[in-house]
């Protein structure tokens, strides 16, 4: 008869050997959880900083909106035809849309005193790592006002 503890090493060694080849299934789903993560911060990153960029464009068209604006009766009175205008010229002198995917001047026009213009631009950012995790052409939407200011 078997020794007792042999019967069970046996059996022990049989379940080690059924398991062969497991940890690299294992490790493969590790490596393809971490690309996803990596590619998923890229895209992130990427929209970050262009949505940052296309602000910084934003800021300068409603400051040129703004700041561009006829004098009338002694105070500075912006019309949402002026706003849209100028902001339009000061786009198109930029050359912002060679630098931004599907620019649009989403909304441009003039608080209701007259002193302030308020800019809406809209664009696509496509990351650098684009498939089925990450889409491409994500939208992003910026806003800007400035005051007009008078100097004598």
């Amino acid at each position: 008869m078997a020794h007792p503890r042999r019967q069970a090493g046996a059996g022990l060694r049989g379940h080690v050997e059924d398991e062969t080849g497991q940890s690299m299934i294992l490790i493969i789903g590790y490596v393809v959880i971490a690309l996803l993560a990596i590619s998923a911060m890229l895209a992130a990153t990427s929209v970050n900083l262009e949505a940052r960029r296309l602000q910084s464009v934003a800021d300068g068209v409603a400051d040129a909106a703004a700041n561009g604006a006829a004098l009338g009766g002694g105070a500075v009175r912006l019309s949402d035809s002026s706003v849209r205008a100028r902001s339009e010229t000061h786009l198109g002198r930029t050359n912002a849309s060679a630098r931004f995917q599907a620019l649009n001047l989403a909304g441009a026009r003039a608080s209701a005193d007259g002193g302030t213009a308020y800019v809406v631009l809209e664009a696509q950012v496509d990351p650098p790592i684009v498939g089925w995790f990450v889409p491409s052409g994500i939208p992003i939407r910026v806003e800007a006002d400035a005051r007009s200011a008078m100097n004598q």
